[in-house]
């Protein structure tokens, strides 16, 4: 049942549930690769006697075989894990023994395949047989998956209850921690999102409140995106000096010096280049090792049933055959054909829910694998077919269908192939970037709203087309050449460069390293990141040094502790409302991980220190830098709320490499009571950690699931990106610690006197938390008056009553918003007058100069003073 699972009722953990699919699906891949040898087993013992006759096919079956005994060795693996994860009984031990058969029967797959590599096409063949090396992998292997297969049975909810008698309790509660009031009596600081717009802003509003004492008296400052950059410059700062970029100081010198940080002289614009270069070209590496391969395996078998035939025509009934029709359309037919039985069993008699399950179950993993199938054995050679179809052209006017076959023709040279790439990665880059959604005001006229219309929703549209359109083109060209010339299926040097490709891939990166998150991590530490020496000058951290975010985040001589916000992107049904595609990951010192409503179960977040040792042996994912660069995560390929808006050009971010996002451990995997992965001590405890940590990194399957998957909460790992696709406040974080006081900083781009941004957080704290939050921002807003009375608005946030509570706990809204109101100073005046956008200038822009960092800063100083300075706000900060 959609929104319905073991999940929500607490019937098993999300580690449990996400355990279970990682293993199916590498036993549902090693099953597809299984079966895609078999029609070429059968090509060999048809040219049995031939040795030109099964060279292609054997080679190629072996080939296939490595990959299904890497697959399997994963499954295998995969199974000893989840019975490990279980821990019942003895069958852990057990499992471990039926995995290292697994292995075992791995390696005589490969002494079997290299001895068979040589035989091949020198000497008849009659069978994919090595003697009694086959006979023992077989034997060994079916020890392996049978020991497996019981110890999964045996520790499974059945197995325990039949064997055993045991009934599993439910291992999940839904019950609020106590320890998330952590901030109860206490004042909070929040800094909104908005890029360097919004680090303007909150260090000018945070530098009023460290000079009138309200930052030290804080317990906790939350930064969302850009106010995350401020947020943990002051807090950084903070831990060394007691007046952090206080008027004059070398540090706000400094960093007046770093209002461009992304791009800041040549040498950043070589390395961004150099960055993206990088990841666009394992990108494209790895799209074409993935097509190369299909298309081999599909040209041969194609060619093999004569489906297509050496001068390019198609022939769909082969022999006068509906057979390879039908072998196209089986599985969807199948799936179709449990959707009828579950109808007509409904109209006859009352259906149990174990037979609906199955049945559903049936047809969705032959719907899964159906639509692939049909699509490249019927799809492919239809294209080929409609090409051929089309009308032809005279003598001296080349026609479009003549263009288009040589795009699939493989003995043509490939210019137009690769031209049609470069158009998508130069032309359709340019349109993303200039096609993002403009913030903060409405298109106004008709030429306006259609200039508007083309950028957001033509362009990335026509982008994501056209990429699809270059796969599509590559594919029909390697699969006709494979189809149609021996000498393509023969060039074996292929594969071993493929295999060379991917392996070198796998070892020297991973989808995190070849982001743009490095590039950008480090921008941030030398631009924000600083401390003051003794001789008075102000100099970034080292950037090597790491700031574990366990240590660095927590206050060491008075002031508050950092909280950095940013979202989990998930797709599930189970726990995310619709469209909203995230929850909430918060970086806290004390304990990390994701937070939410009440529907979420326990266990979401980790020990801190205990997660920065997961996410990489060298301590280096979980860091204050880090943290500031994928709460600030903005341009990626999954945006959580906003994914509505990015959808259309998600699959042209993820291509073109601009993804800012992470992939992190999920904390709902390996928490424990104590810690899953203590410190190591020795020579060989610590190289076994380090080599696993390296091997465990992300891989290129993550990158898919950025492009075109759906990102789920049962993964091992999760995507994280801006705090601003949940909160772009903060306010929601800080009224879940239940603090007496909060102090809001708003530099959000919304279109003026909407405060969108707010009403977001009143419906979201509504929602996940029942907290009622009471605020008029009317003085706020400008209307036909020339300025806005005032730029600040308090409020009231009323939070459920708890089973101990007499009367519901309060907390009190001080907000302030980065608007025009008042009298402002001559130079923000003047300012003003010329900037029609201030102080709502576009977040795409992050270039700013010396005149726009200080007026933001100064505008941030003086509402906030505004707001302080108020008889009644000031009685009622000072009462805390």
């Amino acid at each position: 049942m959609l929104g319905e699972s073991d999940g929500t009722r607490g019937a098993a953990t999300i580690e449990q549930i996400g355990r279970r699919r990682t293993f199916t699906r590498t036993l549902q891949l090693a099953i597809v690769l299984l079966i895609v040898q078999v029609p070429m087993r059968a090509a060999v013992h048809a040219a049995a006697g031939s040795p030109a006759g099964c060279e292609v096919p054997g080679r190629l079956s072996i080939l296939v075989d490595a990959a299904f005994a890497t697959a399997y060795v994963y499954a295998a693996y995969r199974a000893y894990k989840y019975v490990k994860f279980l821990n019942h009984q003895s069958w852990p031990r057990i499992a471990a023994f039926g995995a290292w058969a697994v292995l075992i029967a791995a390696l005589l797959d490969g002494v079997e395949g290299v001895r068979l590599w040589r035989d091949f096409g020198s000497a008849p063949c009659a069978d994919l047989s090595a003697g009694w090396i086959t006979w023992l992998m077989r034997v060994v292997w079916l020890i392996g998956a049978l020991n497996l297969a019981v110890c999964l049975l045996a520790s499974s909810r059945f197995g325990q209850q039949t064997w055993y008698g045991v009934q599993p309790t439910p291992p999940v509660t839904f019950r609020r921690s106590k320890r998330d009031a952590k901030d109860a009596g206490r004042l909070v600081i929040t800094c909104s999102g908005g890029g360097i717009r919004s680090a303007s802003f909150c260090l000018g509003a945070l530098q009023l409140l460290c000079e009138r004492g309200l930052y030290d008296k804080a317990s906790t400052v939350i930064g969302v995106s850009g106010g995350g950059y401020m947020a943990a410059a002051f807090h950084v700062l903070r831990r060394t000096c007691t007046d952090p970029f206080s008027p004059g100081s070398p540090e706000l010198a400094r960093l007046r010096r770093q209002t461009r940080y992304l791009l800041s002289g040549g040498r950043a614009m070589f390395r961004a280049a150099l960055s993206v270069l990088f990841g666009l070209i394992v990108n494209l590496l790895l799209i074409g090792i993935v097509l190369r391969a299909i298309a081999w395996v599909l040209g041969w078998f194609l060619a093999d049933q004569k489906v297509i035939t050496t001068d390019l025509q198609v022939d769909w009934l082969p022999n006068d055959s509906w057979a390879f029709v039908g072998m196209s359309l089986m599985l969807l037919a199948l799936s179709a054909l449990m959707f009828l039985i579950e109808k007509v069993w409904d109209r006859w008699a009352r259906m149990p829910d174990v037979v609906r399950t199955i049945l559903t179950t049936v047809g969705n993993v032959t719907l899964r694998y159906g639509v692939p199938v049909a699509v490249l054995l019927l799809g492919v050679p239809g294209g080929l077919y409609l090409l051929g179809k089309l009308p032809g052209e005279s003598a001296d006017q080349p026609s479009l269908p003549s263009a288009l076959l040589a795009l699939v023709d493989p003995t043509k040279q490939g210019v137009a192939s690769f031209s049609a790439l470069v158009v998508v990665l130069i032309g359709l880059g340019k349109s993303v970037w200039s096609g993002l959604t403009v913030e903060g005001k409405a298109a106004t006229g008709l030429r306006a709203r259609l200039v508007v219309f083309a950028r957001t929703k033509l362009a990335p549209w026509a982008g994501s087309a056209i990429i699809v359109l270059a796969a599509i083109i590559v594919l029909l060209r390697w699969t006709g050449g494979y189809a149609t010339d021996p000498s393509y299926q023969k060039d074996w040097d292929v594969a071993v460069v493929l295999v060379a490709i991917a392996v070198a891939i796998k070892v020297l990166t991973d989808a995190n390293r070849t982001s743009l998150h490095s590039f950008y991590r480090e921008r941030l530490s030398r631009a924000f990141l600083v401390k003051r020496q003794d001789n008075g000058a102000a100099v970034a951290l080292d950037y090597h040094l790491r700031l574990r975010y366990s240590d660095w985040a927590k206050p060491l001589d008075g002031g508050p502790q950092l909280v950095i916000a940013g979202v989990a992107n998930v797709d599930d049904p189970d726990f995310v409302p619709t469209q909203r595609d995230c929850v909430p990951f918060v970086f806290d010192a004390e304990q990390i991980g994701i937070v939410g409503d009440r529907s979420l179960p326990d266990g979401g977040q980790r020990e801190t220190a205990d997660y920065e040792r997961e996410a990489d042996v060298l301590k280096r994912e979980v860091t204050v830098p880090a943290a500031m660069a994928i709460s600030g995560a903005a341009f990626s390929p999954l945006a959580g709320r906003v994914n509505e808006r990015t959808r259309p050009v998600r699959l042209l971010l993820a291509v073109l490499n601009a993804r800012l996002g992470v992939w992190l451990p999920n904390p709902y995997w390996n928490n424990r009571g104590e810690p899953a992965f203590p410190d190591r001590h020795g020579f060989f405890p610590k190289l076994r950690r380090y080599v696993g940590s390296v091997i465990d990194k992300p891989g290129p399957y993550r990158l898919l699931h950025e492009a075109v998957g759906s990102p789920s909460m049962y993964e091992r790992r999760i995507y994280v990106t801006d705090g601003g696709h949940y909160d772009n406040l903060g306010l929601v974080e800080a009224l879940r610690r239940m603090p007496a006081q909060v102090i809001v900083i708003d530099a959000s781009n919304d279109a003026e006197d909407r405060f969108t941004a707010l009403a977001e957080a009143i419906a979201t704290a509504r929602m996940d938390h029942g907290i009622e939050i009471a605020i008029d921002p009317s003085p706020m807003i400008r209307g036909t008056k020339p300025r806005a009375d005032r730029a600040w608005a308090y409020g009231i946030a009323t939070h459920p009553v708890e089973d101990d509570e007499e009367k519901p706990y309060k907390t009190e809204i001080f907000f302030v918003k980065a608007v025009l109101a008042g009298h402002l100073d001559w130079d923000l005046e003047q300012y003003a007058v010329q900037h029609t956008d201030f102080p709502r200038r576009t977040t795409g822009d992050q270039f700013y100069d010396e005149w726009d960092f200080e007026a933001y800063r100064s505008l941030g100083h003086t509402l906030a003073e505004s707001l302080v300075d108020h008889h009644r706000v000031n009685d009622r900060l000072s009462s805390l």
